[in-house]
């Protein structure tokens, strides 16, 4: 476990590692309450987020719903989404990018690009949620609990296969997301609208647009790490046609160019 302040970082039970990165436990002070809206970004990963604070919950800007939801599941994303209601309190289980099919088998693709109440899929999950705001003010029993929920889960879809598409995955993560697909496909022994269609079905893009999240993850830790950014050797090391090419896709993943991006980064750090 990872202590920063009021955030809580727990490595997952052995058997759930192949499909779960983490669980993140986010208690009060976590988030600055004078935050009046909540930005995510593409990452190459899931998320499910249980509120253990029933005063609050999820609300994605713009969704036309009352109500909001406890229980939020944000599918792979390509640009970034904003949440303008958010608790204070609540426990993230971060999976890998096929992590979330290999639990429910729901094809990915349905869940890209949004935030679902999982609720209304999977009923058992109201009765969880209250299980873990019952022990809210522990986060080791609130993880016992998601674990077991998980292992469970885990012996009903045993036989759900996605062993491909996650060698298929972290390929692309060592290549920085820079390998060509017709490459990737060879290897696994996929043709490359099989590996399209498998891609879809258990991440939720095909393997281009996971490659290109891959690659601004990398390319977003690299700047947040210097000071002064040679743009035109990242455009050429990172395989963009050309600087304006790099600009367009930078501004459609996080909303501004990468200038502005590197200024917020380094000079005042997003957590």
């Amino acid at each position: 476990m990872k202590d920063n302040v009021n955030i809580n970082v727990f490595a997952p039970h052995p058997v759930l590692q192949p499909y779960v990165q983490h669980y993140c436990y986010m208690g009060p002070g976590a988030i600055d309450d004078n935050l009046t809206s909540l930005s995510i970004y593409p990452v190459a990963h899931t998320q499910m987020s249980f509120v253990l604070d029933e005063y609050h919950q999820f609300r994605e800007t713009g969704v036309e719903e009352i109500s909001g939801y406890p229980l939020c599941f944000v599918g792979l994303i390509d640009q970034g989404r904003v949440f303008d209601r958010f608790p204070k309190k609540f426990v993230q289980i971060i999976f890998k990018p096929y992590g979330a099919f290999k639990f429910f088998k729901i094809p990915q693709r349905y869940l890209a690009n949004q935030g679902t109440d999982m609720r209304l899929l999977f009923p058992e999950t109201i009765s969880l949620t209250e299980q873990l705001r019952a022990v809210a003010h522990s986060p080791f029993k609130v993880i016992e609990l998601l674990e077991a929920w998980l292992l469970k889960r885990l012996l009903l879809t045993e036989k759900t296969d996605v062993d491909r598409i996650a060698y298929a995955c972290e390929t692309i993560q060592k290549s920085r997301g820079i390998i060509r697909i017709e490459e990737l496909s060879r290897s696994i022994g996929m043709s490359t609208t099989t590996l399209g269609d498998q891609f879809r079905e258990k991440v939720g893009f095909g393997p281009k647009t996971f490659s290109r999240i891959v690659r601004f993850n990398h390319i977003n830790s690299f700047i947040g790490r210097q000071q002064h950014t040679d743009w035109q050797e990242l455009v050429y090391t990172y395989g963009f046609f050309d600087q304006n090419h790099f600009i367009k896709e930078f501004k459609r993943f996080y909303g501004c160019t990468p200038s502005e991006w590197h200024s917020s980064q380094f000079f005042n750090p997003i957590t």
